[in-house]
């Protein structure tokens, strides 16, 4: 990833710190390796913890020392294993390319606690093909949760040869209501 330009879990966890306190419990789901743990480590957060479905992935996230629990979790599978509002955010990077439906999205804001934040990427040629932008806006509309910050389409992995200038990705930051 570093070949490749991508900055994603710093830029992520550089945006959640404007929205949730640092001592907060944050769940990073689809955590992979940690590179998001350890940016969210890095800007103060302690109470994090982290879920994938691999466990190479977990066991290279676990070397990082930036998560209090790690644990191997099958995000298509819903309901997630936790109950209603047991974190105050959580970070989804990188991930949600790997899901059909957008019901991942409804049950974060579960395992939100009202007022706690869901911060998320997207690949913005996914945001335009599955009309994703109106699935958020649907969740909106249902009063699952309010949007507070989205950015326009960013470099996600610049030098990627494939990726380059043609894929881009947008950060959104939604308030559980």
């Amino acid at each position: 990833f570093d070949d490749w330009g991508y900055v994603g879990p710093e830029t992520a966890a550089a945006i959640l710190r404007n929205y949730v306190p640092r001592d907060s419990r944050i769940l990073d789901a689809a955590c992979g390796s940690g590179l998001t743990g350890i940016a969210l480590r890095n800007l103060g957060y302690e109470h994090i913890e982290g879920i994938d479905i691999s466990a190479g992935l977990l066991a290279l996230a676990e070397q990082t020392g930036a998560y209090e629990r790690l644990e191997r979790v099958d995000m298509q599978a819903l309901p997630l294993p936790f109950a209603d509002g047991e974190f105050d955010a959580v970070n989804f990077i990188g991930a949600l390319t790997y899901f059909q439906s957008p019901e991942i999205l409804r049950e974060l804001c579960r395992i939100v606690g009202t007022g706690g934040h869901v911060v998320f990427t997207h690949r913005d040629d996914l945001m335009r093909d599955q009309h994703y932008g109106e699935h958020l806006a649907a969740l909106e509309r249902e009063g699952v949760w309010t949007r507070v910050f989205g950015t326009e389409p960013m470099p996600y992995l610049p030098q990627h040869p494939e990726y380059a200038d043609r894929i881009k990705v947008q950060y959104f930051v939604y308030r559980v209501v």
